[in-house]
């Protein structure tokens, strides 16, 4: 079943674009309070995705390169523990230094150009607060400490430096990839604040569901591609135009801003599928539009239903990922997905887009446990394409690989891949070969329901297996988890 509309943010979102302005409550008080819990959170879940609301004013100037924000997050302590203090993902921050950046050098057209973010005012329940740091992750030193069950109301005013750089954060020319662009509350678990750091290779994230409104100015002629739904739009009297955003349960809030680009729309099998593509690319862009419809249904069949009533695709100027993977959108490289330029387009695309499902729908900490959405991911590509387009899988024996490895202690690109990516989906295949596709389909659809929009963990995947066969499966599992 699709999310129910959420019709207070909605209002909000209408009224904001009336006046171009986030709320700011003066008293610390929240957003979210004014809204209607779609589930029942526990204990030791921070920030808790049913609690937490993300409302944005944001303004792009192209010339300059810069994103000026102002951010307010509500939400409330269900740490199980009283906070002193919070810490946020600033990803632009992993762009000040050439040396530790994580995009690769071929990516910098004009040379090496600096990201970064600043954070100019904060207060946290209406009190000033201090930030430290200057790298991907700021601490908040907070100026009171917050009980369990207490409200959690941030309001702080930013500003971002996009780089020239063909990258998941980035620009080249009129076009800017803004993903993970503003600053983020990170996951407090049991044991400890789930930060953020620069890494060349893979997702060096882990973050809660939350709902967002946005509005947003960008120059006159641009098109914009987002997260959400655009609930309004207002052209302004200085030659640009603001709009106005809504999404609700997503794992977090993607912007691409271009000029000179096409919106393509078609509905197939109840979901709207936009494609961006630059001029000249129209007849790609239907293309892998069917193609993605195509592969939608074939999970939302398979493992449980596509959650949004929209999905969008970009054709961008991307290095270093042939796609990248955010709520109800992905960004395809062009330079990749270039009409015939490579056999495995079919397989990327539906890896991709499997990520809606693991990633999106069921999270999982990509720092500590990086496999478990790339190796469903990879797993699930290959799936659909042997039921649906007659490809054979890789007949290669399964070789063991241990998962149990954090994205830090991966030492290159290579090793990254080979454990995330071939090693996870090797693990996966081996399960079949225990159990049988049908019951690895049956523990994977028994994974989402019980860890929809939550972070599990391996564990998740042991009571999912047990859930839904009568095998002991340790021994298999032992194999994959040892030192």
């Amino acid at each position: 079943m699709k999310r129910k509309r959420n019709y207070i943010i909605i209002i909000l979102v209408a009224a904001l674009c009336g006046c171009g302005l986030v709320y700011w409550g003066k008293d610390g008080s929240s957003l979210a309070s004014t809204r209607t819990a779609y589930e029942e959170e526990e204990d030791s879940i921070f920030p808790a995705p049913a609690k937490t609301l993300y409302a944005m004013q944001l303004y792009l100037d192209v010339p300059e390169r810069m994103i000026y924000g102002k951010s307010e997050i509500s939400t409330e302590n269900t740490a199980g523990r009283v906070l002193k203090e919070l810490w946020f993902t600033a990803y632009p921050n992993a762009f000040r230094q050439q040396q530790g950046s994580p995009a690769p050098s071929s990516a910098y057209y004009a040379g090496f150009d600096p990201g970064w973010m600043e954070i100019e005012a904060l207060q946290v329940n209406g009190q000033i607060a201090s930030v430290e740091g200057d790298g991907p992750s700021l601490r908040v030193v907070l100026p009171q400490e917050i009980a369990q069950g207490e409200a959690v109301n941030v309001q702080m005013e930013w500003k971002a430096k996009i780089p020239r750089v063909k990258y998941r954060y980035g620009c080249q020319d009129t076009v800017f990839m803004l993903g993970n662009f503003y600053p983020t509350l990170n996951v407090l678990g049991e044991d400890g604040w789930h930060n953020s750091y620069s890494s060349s290779f893979g997702d060096p994230f882990c973050f809660h569901m939350a709902d967002y409104i946005v509005n947003i100015t960008i120059p006159e002629g641009f098109t914009l591609a987002s997260t959400g739904e655009v609930i309004a739009r207002a052209n302004q009297d200085d030659g640009r135009e603001i709009y106005s955003i809504g999404a609700e349960g997503v794992r977090d809030f993607c912007l691409l801003v271009m000029y000179d680009y096409k919106e393509i729309r078609q509905k197939m099998h109840g979901v709207e599928i936009a494609a961006y593509c630059p001029a000249g690319q129209d007849a790609n862009a239907r293309n892998l539009m069917a193609r993605a419809g195509d592969i939608l249904h074939f999970y939302s069949c398979t493992f449980g239903t596509y959650p949004y009533e929209d999905f969008k695709l970009a054709l961008v100027p991307m290095l270093g990922f042939h796609g990248m993977e955010y709520s109800g959108m992905i960004f395809l490289s062009k330079e990749f997905f270039y009409p015939g330029k490579d056999s495995r387009q079919d397989f990327v695309l539906a890896h991709e887009i499997a990520h809606q499902w693991w990633y999106g729908m069921v999270g999982n900490d990509q720092l500590q446990e990086p496999w478990l959405d790339e190796g469903l991911a990879n797993w699930s590509a290959r799936l659909y394409g042997e039921k649906m387009l007659g490809q054979q899988r890789p007949q290669k024996p399964v070789r063991v690989c241990n998962l149990n490895r954090e994205l830090r202690d991966m030492q290159s690109r290579q090793d990254y891949y080979g454990t995330a990516y071939t090693a996870g989906e090797a693990f996966w295949y081996g399960l079949e070969q225990e159990l049988g596709q049908d019951t690895v389909i049956k523990v994977l659809r028994r994974y989402l329901s019980d860890n929809r929009e939550q972070i599990a963990s391996m564990e998740d995947v042991l009571k999912a297996i047990a859930a839904e066969t009568n095998k002991d499966m340790s021994a298999y599992i032992q194999r994959w988890f040892t030192e």
